[in-house]
């Protein structure tokens, strides 16, 4: 049985120019059909004060049944990070470039939208990363990634060195500019561009991708969703670095201290109008599969 919408939330780039007229036809058809409308508050200018209200988006996301993100796959993951853990699914309207997370063009919004609230789409569970920061064995840092979690070398062109341990078991000490622990939704972004492989969404699978290896015999690795990965930065590594979340959260990473992933316990739900199939995306996005 598919759910019901009566609240549906809207969160948009505000600085792009195409952002403002949709809302303004999103707001529009929703209020037609009586359901109620929350915008955060960055595009609340859209002409229609009476149409919808004003919330946050911790807020917006506790009390809409679905939450519609227009912007490219960066709005998107950013919205992720706050509405997850609330199971509010998300739907995408694409004003980006590949548009991987976000499937609904712009043209057809109002009338996928519509289809939509008929019942006519797919809900699709994305696994997450809980990402922990260790200091002198004390946690001091708890985050989220819905793509990937990055440790990398911070401002200067040289390498690093840190240990890897899986579940325990170290698996080897490695000098390179990184390591990209990325979930099957990332492994078509940062992880893939390092050398990585495509994981389909719905494999319970990580994939760990070094980044720039000083050593030819370190290769992308996929481990079970289950594993505890671990990086420790080596004392001997006199370069300064930095964990990030998704890109978007950045963490200074000191010699000694640990950052461990493994999988959250919840999903992010993603929404795709119906007959979404991830392959058929993979070939018309990254051409993959074609004749050259």
């Amino acid at each position: 049985m598919q759910q019901r919408f009566n609240t549906i939330g809207l969160v948009g780039k505000a600085a792009d120019s195409r952002t403002a007229p949709l809302v303004d036809t999103l707001v529009d058809t929703l209020h037609q059909r009586g359901v109620d409308v929350i915008l955060e508050p960055a595009i609340r200018d859209c002409g229609h004060p009476s149409a919808f209200r004003v919330a946050p988006l911790t807020e917006l996301a506790a009390e809409a049944d679905l939450v519609v993100v227009i912007g490219g796959d960066g709005t998107l993951l950013a919205t992720a990070r706050i509405t997850a853990l609330h199971d509010t699914p998300l739907l995408g309207i694409n004003l980006g470039r590949l548009g991987f997370l976000v499937d609904v063009l712009p043209d057809r919004a109002a009338i996928e939208l519509n289809e939509v609230l008929d019942g006519a789409y797919e809900l699709e569970p994305r696994a997450m990363l809980e990402v922990l920061l260790f200091r002198d064995g004390t946690p001091i840092h708890r985050g989220l990634a819905v793509n990937d979690a990055v440790l990398h070398v911070q401002h200067m062109v040289r390498i690093i060195e840190f240990d890897t341990f899986i579940d325990g078991l170290d698996v080897g000490r490695l000098r390179a500019d990184g390591m990209i622990i990325a979930t099957p939704t990332g492994s078509t972004a940062y992880a893939l561009s390092a050398g990585g492989p495509i994981l389909t969404p719905e494999l319970e699978a990580m994939v760990l991708v070094p980044i720039c290896p000083h050593s030819l015999n370190h290769r992308p690795l996929v481990v079970s969703s289950q594993a505890v990965i671990d990086l420790k930065l080596s004392s001997a590594s006199r370069s300064p670095a930095q964990v990030a979340l998704d890109g978007q959260e950045n963490l200074d990473f000191a010699p000694g201290d640990v950052f461990r992933v493994q999988r959250h316990p919840q999903s992010l739900m993603l929404m795709h109008p119906r007959n979404h199939r991830f392959l058929r995306m993979l070939r018309s996005k990254l051409r993959w599969g074609e004749h050259p």
